[in-house]
């Protein structure tokens, strides 16, 4: 059997992540890694003995090495563009969350799914094995019927404060803090509970990364050597000379920017058509990063914990305790789900069939998403007809 071709499209921090994890597998091919920044892509091939064919135009890339899947790792905004691109010519596309961040570009993409070999999103929190065993357990209806679910994101202070600095920090380019961050979090309460929302409403706002305490547009310029949001290259890649000159790059601006429409905190409500409801909040400002899960249910409740890898059964009829200590199928990151989301897509190139989050998963989460930043903006409660999933 020959091995599967595969290419990478961005090469950032994400991208980063697929190409260490593709070189670590023997039974693929790894045709080419795109970026329209060739001394970014140069630099890792020197550092890390990468010896896949560079590019720095996609179209050239998936012309010439005709890859069967393509990872696809570019900024949200440019997620429709570039999978049409390489579904029209017939690969397999693994797409980075979010599926896109407008309606729009995920109804695109699912227009040329049909002519593909196939489509997996990047949720892996599926296949995290906290949730994989809420699952379970949910799926055992061990809590009886399940009433409510809440869940929280609390991100690492550096990683939640990198979104006031990043391409990210315009609503534009993201569709908002919850799609770009927790579309992760929107799919994987609807996988829990086997339905999308039909009703959301939310409350946040930007109230600390205000411009009024910015000083410098730039870290380098800033005398405060103290400050803990000052930049040391946190959830980039950098090539040699931007690490040099990040300021010239734009890698280190302050995150009191005035250049930003992005939220600092946010909390979601949702509803459900079963009647299951179910709350989020988002916090960007946690000393250890980590997300925790509390559903409840007629006769008890689950409360998980992704940093502690536990998941805990408590009963109200009388039943003993359960509790679960989990560890990592692997060491990639998101606890292990990285690689098991790699080797799945690896699977999908092969014609397999494979468990996945594919493009109806995708679109659900920026409907969702969607909704949760217009309830947000416009203070209402916003209703999700059915039809708006199909």
């Amino acid at each position: 059997m020959s091995k599967p071709r595969i290419a990478i499209a961005g090469f950032g921090q994400r991208g980063k992540t697929f190409v260490e994890l593709a070189q670590g597998e023997n039974d693929i091919e790894l045709v080419g890694i795109c970026d329209n920044n060739a001394s970014r892509l140069e630099s890792f091939a020197r550092k890390h003995k990468c010896t896949a064919p560079l590019y720095t135009d996609l179209e050239k890339m998936l012309d010439e090495t005709k890859p069967e899947g393509v990872v696809i790792a570019v900024p949200d905004f440019k997620h429709a563009e570039v999978a049409v691109a390489a579904m029209k010519r017939g690969c397999a596309v693994l797409l980075e969350k979010p599926m896109s961040q407008t309606i729009e570009g995920c109804r695109e993409i699912i227009k040329y799914a049909k002519e593909s070999r196939g489509a997996l999103l990047g949720f892996v929190l599926r296949g995290h094995p906290v949730y994989r065993k809420i699952k379970e357990l949910l799926d055992d209806k061990i809590i009886g019927q399940v009433m409510n679910l809440q869940a929280d994101e609390e991100l690492f202070v550096l990683h939640g404060a990198s979104y006031m600095r990043r391409w990210h920090r315009h609503v534009a380019n993201s569709g908002g803090f919850m799609l770009a961050k927790c579309s992760h979090d929107i799919d994987i309460l609807s996988w829990l509970i086997g339905e999308n929302p039909c009703r959301v409403s939310s409350f946040g706002s930007l109230s600390y990364f205000t411009s009024d305490k910015l000083k410098h547009e730039f870290c380098s310029e800033c005398p405060d050597k103290d400050c803990r949001f000052r930049f040391a290259g946190e959830m980039v890649y950098m090539n040699e000379d931007e690490t040099a000159n990040p300021s010239k790059y734009g890698f280190d601006r302050c995150v009191y920017t005035k250049d930003k429409d992005v939220i600092d905190h946010q909390v979601v409500n949702f509803e459900y058509p079963s009647g299951i409801t179910a709350t989020f909040s988002l916090d960007l400002f946690a000393p250890v990063p980590k997300r925790t899960l509390k559903v409840i249910g007629s006769t008890g409740y689950i409360e998980a914990d992704t940093k502690a890898f536990t998941v805990n059964v408590a009963f109200s009829d009388g039943r003993e305790p359960m509790n679960f200590q989990l560890t990592q199928d692997n060491d990639s990151g998101h606890g292990g789900s990285d690689l098991t989301l790699f080797r799945n897509f690896i699977e999908l190139v092969r014609g397999k069939q494979v468990v996945k989050a594919g493009v109806e998963a995708g679109l659900a989460s920026t409907v969702v998403g969607t909704a949760i930043e217009e309830a947000r903006k416009e203070r209402k409660v916003v209703e999700i007809p059915a039809e708006a999933y199909e």
